[in-house]
């Protein structure tokens, strides 16, 4: 009788042909081998699915399911669908791990018991060609009520530079026991198209039912930042679904009964949010829209309810100065003030950005794959 592989490998696949060997490869040759390495094509239309195949032809332990493009939240359902192992992890195609990575997370003391272990790791900018550490600063162990809300306070309170805060919305680095999510029944909503607008919903259910959530030192799983992938590309589209991930955000905090906190902390997350659909969406520099019709945008955009909830909030005691004073413009009529605080807002990211770098851990680059 065959050996139930000790972790499920989800790996999500969608144009991502040159980064993918790379992740593939730091999966296979794991010093911990027993997994399930499950690869969902979703209908991507480069060579990915052909190297799937060519992987699936070398290592049995790889499935590979082709599919039409459905979105990454249902390639995750999909894999959850068919893991049998032990416990799930989640790897981005363009990611990569240390080979060590799972053998050092199951050595933990807390895989015997937690139903979530998250890990440390590193980011890496592939447009400067640099790597930057994250760590906690200390092990920390989330068991009672008050410790699980701290997780979704922190999840919630997505930083603009997650280089210095880590992942804890994020499902990356993390593994999550199987039976805990098959028996509360977990699944990704699939009318969110954009992964990192998903993973804050799945994680605010999974520390919600989660006896045990412990996080380790362990710094193995790479994460991948390319500047011209979905997450910092124009989305004129934005706004609205990303209005719609707000609302599942106000409805599950009403549902869990959530303190006044956590539901303060929801509207924070939510006008940061705002600040991202001027960045990404209304002045974008690819946005061919007049002047007149992005303010036209900006001010329906203030108007739909749980946008309008934040900008009106009372209480902004969880906003930082910066999002204070989008705050104050938000409430004004003018656009032109907002325009000039985002050209201002990007300039400091970028300034930090250079300084996280500097003052950091340096990798080396990644390995190149001989077979590319």
């Amino acid at each position: 009788m065959e050996r139930a592989p000790s972790i499920s490998v989800i790996v999500p696949i969608y144009k991502v042909e040159p980064y993918l060997r790379q992740c593939l490869d730091s999966i296979v040759r794991q010093t911990h081998q027993n997994l399930e390495i499950l690869l969902i094509d979703d209908g991507s239309p480069d060579g990915c699915g052909a190297i799937c195949d060519e992987y699936a032809e070398k290592d049995a332990r790889i499935r590979v399911t082709h599919k039409k493009n459905g979105g990454v939240h249902a390639a995750w359902n999909d894999g959850l669908q068919m893991a049998t192992g032990k416990w799930v992890a989640f790897v981005d195609s363009d990611d990569w791990l240390s080979a060590d990575y799972f053998e050092a997370m199951l050595k933990t003391p807390e895989a015997e018991a937690a139903d979530v272990i998250q890990s440390a790791g590193y980011y890496w900018e592939e447009d400067r060609g640099q790597s930057v550490k994250w760590s906690f600063l200390e092990p920390f162990s989330a068991k009672s009520a008050q410790e699980r809300e701290a997780l979704k306070i922190k999840a919630l309170l997505r930083p603009r530079d997650p280089r210095t805060k880590g992942s804890i919305g994020y499902i990356w680095g993390k593994l999550y026991r199987r039976r805990f999510l098959e028996a509360e029944g977990f699944r990704f909503d699939t009318q969110i198209r954009t992964g990192l607008m998903g993973d804050t919903l799945f994680n605010l259910d999974v520390f919600e039912k989660a006896s045990h959530v412990a996080g380790v030192c362990c710094c193995g799983y790479h994460y991948r930042i390319v500047q011209s992938s979905g997450t910092f590309k124009f989305d004129t589209n934005r706004p609205k679904a990303q209005e719609y991930v707000e609302e599942q955000f106000f409805r599950k905090m009403h549902a869990a009964d959530a303190s006044d906190t956590v539901c303060k902390v929801v509207e924070s997350r939510c006008l940061r949010d705002i600040v991202h659909n001027l960045q990404l969406c209304y002045f974008h520099p690819n946005n061919p829209a007049s002047r007149r019709e992005v303010a036209k945008g900006i001010r329906e955009m203030k108007q739909m309810p749980y946008y309008h909830q934040a900008i009106y909030s009372r209480d902004n005691s969880y906003n930082d100065a910066k999002l204070k004073a989008f705050q104050l413009a938000l409430k004004q009529p003018w656009v032109w003030p907002l325009r000039l605080m985002i050209a201002a807002w990007n300039v400091v990211d970028r300034q930090k950005g250079r300084s996280a770098m500097e003052n950091n851990h340096q990798l080396p680059p990644p390995e190149k794959n001989g077979n590319k």
